[in-house]
């Protein structure tokens, strides 16, 4: 297995100087405690709930921070971006971390965000499609023409291409079975999102692999995103996480988050969500989603509202240092793609 963290949503309120100082030593002790991956979320206009540094200026700064890691968007909202500007900006970001950018994707829910950006909620998805075909043509192809639904472009190259050969792996988030179901047609992974439950999991996963089995693609293992926090107890873990937990995933219920439901109880939401306890009790949780869902690539949140940002470093080095190397120990080396 291999294994990454995330960076997120802050509260809004939080010191802007303070902020970037933890992100760097996040990345820092990451980068020095066995993890080979950092991925960044995006949204706009997040404000006056949370706030987010942008995915790809912050990837950039962590490609020179952190040399050798993975680095990927999870997720970059396609719909609202103009394929060929991404698809130059992307490239450049390869070529920054040696090959190893990573381009998680999602068509994004909220209205707010498209109503700014000009681009109706209804075309979401058909941009989505779109937009992946043109950045692959853009990131591998010279001259490409294309003349679409919402971009048209004639007779363009880019340079540089991406680093990675023949392309940089696009991975696709989707929350429903039957979007989970459509992800092959497109990309070329899943991403499981941390609000996904086991329950739904059961479902998503075995209509995952049959679409790839009718687009002729093996199933390569699950890359999966969940909720970390690491202590000496279980109740210690939970004592440090409940609050912000509960005040996050409310939040996601204010936003209209697709899915399942998000306003509960603490009690409620963590089950079979969660990730949390000694570094036994999670390492043997972590192993549980290899073992049922083939999950291969596992990244963190550390981060909850109200958390002390000494806590957030001290999951991410104790899952570092006393978990991973078990869990590499139990498990076959998994390529990145």
């Amino acid at each position: 297995m291999r294994f990454g963290i995330a960076f997120g949503s802050y509260p809004s309120d939080l010191d802007r100087a303070g902020l970037c100082h933890d992100f760097t030593e996040r990345a820092r002790v990451a980068h020095a405690s066995n993890y080979e991956a950092l991925f960044v979320a995006q949204h706009y206009s997040t404000g006056p709930d949370a706030a987010m540094l942008q995915s790809l200026p912050l990837l950039s700064y962590f490609a020179g921070l952190t040399p050798g890691m993975y680095l990927g968007t999870a997720i970059f909202l396609l719909p609202m971006h103009q394929p060929l500007m991404v698809a130059e900006y992307t490239a450049t970001l390869d070529n920054l971390c040696g090959g190893k950018f990573l381009f998680g994707i999602g068509q994004g829910y909220r209205d707010v965000e498209f109503t700014s950006m000009g681009v109706p909620l209804r075309e979401k998805r058909p941009r989505l499609e779109e937009g992946i075909e043109v950045v692959k043509r853009l990131w591998t192809e010279d001259e490409v023409h294309h003349q679409g639904r919402f971009y048209r472009i004639d007779g363009v190259t880019i340079e540089p291409k991406p680093l990675r050969k023949p392309r940089p792996p696009i991975l696709l988030g989707a929350d429903k079975v039957s979007t989970v179901a459509r992800v092959p047609a497109v990309a070329d992974h899943w991403i499981a999102s941390r609000r996904h439950t086991k329950t739904f999991l059961r479902e998503a996963v075995p209509a995952y692999k049959r679409a790839l089995e009718a687009h002729g693609r093996p199933f390569e293992g699950l890359y999966i995103f969940r909720d970390l926090c690491v202590a000496d107890s279980r109740k210690e873990a939970e004592d440090r996480i409940r609050e912000g937990y509960e005040r996050r995933y409310e939040r996601y219920q204010r936003w209209g988050q697709p899915g399942e439901r998000y306003d509960l109880p603490f009690e409620q939401l963590q089950q079979d969500r969660l990730v949390l306890g000694s570094p036994a009790e999670v390492a043997e949780q972590v192993l549980s989603y290899h073992r049922e869902f083939g999950a291969e690539i596992m990244w963190f949140m550390v981060d909850w509202p109200g958390m002390a940002p000494s806590m957030t470093l001290e999951t991410i080095q104790r899952f570092g240092e006393d978990v991973i190397p078990e869990l590499k120990r139990l498990t076959p080396e998994c390529p990145l793609p």
